[in-house]
């Protein structure tokens, strides 16, 4: 009989330690998941009525005030935010590599990032590196529903001389063309209402001059130096945002 109270005393100890344990919630949870998945989640405020934004740099690539401000004004262009948008930076250490593969940049994103989504607050994370990515000429890509990555490396060869784009205005192209990723552009979680996907390249625009044309993430963009104008989503994709629940 002594023996038999024993083990239920032990099964008792044991069954409170697991509930103790799995009680806590993990960061992340909600934020480690496939890309374009939170496409939705991010326009409308059915789940979400603000967005927390990370900006993690590497020493020597601290995006400029002036790349922020307009990706605030570009959130608050498509997403319906009635709590509105905080964007933050984050300095953090030196990867000291010439290359990262995307195994890597995940290490370092977990290792550095504060802003998860919870409540009634969507976030996003978003590495600027010191390195080239594994794929030449890539200047950023997503990779996760609320992240994505720049390869502060890349862009510094391509960018910032006499005869190539300001660095300032490819910093500001590439926050919003992946942050379109993360909206679910193209055909990447958020629909097409008219068939506008680029063939060859993927969740891309076919509109040579859309925000979510391939060339604005490679090298193809340097081929046009103008300090112009910014592109902004073409009918086609500014459609798609609308119908799921964007504005």
């Amino acid at each position: 009989m002594q023996r038999k109270q024993s083990i239920f005393y032990c099964l008792i100890c044991l069954l409170s330690c697991l509930s103790s344990c799995q009680k806590e919630k993990i960061n992340g949870n909600l934020d480690y998941k496939t890309l374009g998945t939170s496409a939705n989640s991010f326009l409308s405020e059915k789940n979400y009525t603000s967005v927390n934004v990370q900006i993690s740099y590497m020493l020597g690539n601290e995006p400029p005030d002036s790349s922020i401000e307009y990706f605030r004004q570009f959130l608050n262009m498509y997403l319906n935010k009635t709590d509105g948008i905080s964007i933050f930076t984050k300095p953090v250490s030196a990867s000291g590599k010439n290359m990262l593969t995307l195994k890597e940049i995940v290490a370092i994103e977990n290792n550095n990032r504060i802003a998860f989504t919870s409540g009634n607050q969507i976030a996003v994370h978003i590495l600027i590196n010191d390195a080239n990515y594994t794929t030449a000429d890539i200047f950023a890509t997503s990779y996760w529903n609320t992240s994505f990555v720049i390869f502060g490396k890349t862009v510094d060869q391509f960018s910032g001389a006499a005869g190539q784009i300001s660095t300032s205005r490819l910093t500001t192209l590439l926050l919003c063309h992946e942050m379109g990723h993360l909206l679910g552009l193209v055909n990447q979680g958020t629909p097409m209402a008219t068939n506008h996907r680029d063939a060859s390249n993927g969740a891309h625009c076919n509109n040579l001059n859309c925000l979510m044309n391939f060339g604005i993430e490679t090298s193809q963009i340097t081929g046009n130096p103008s300090s112009g104008n910014i592109p902004l989503m073409d009918a086609n994709c500014h459609n798609d945002l609308i119908a799921n629940g964007g504005k």
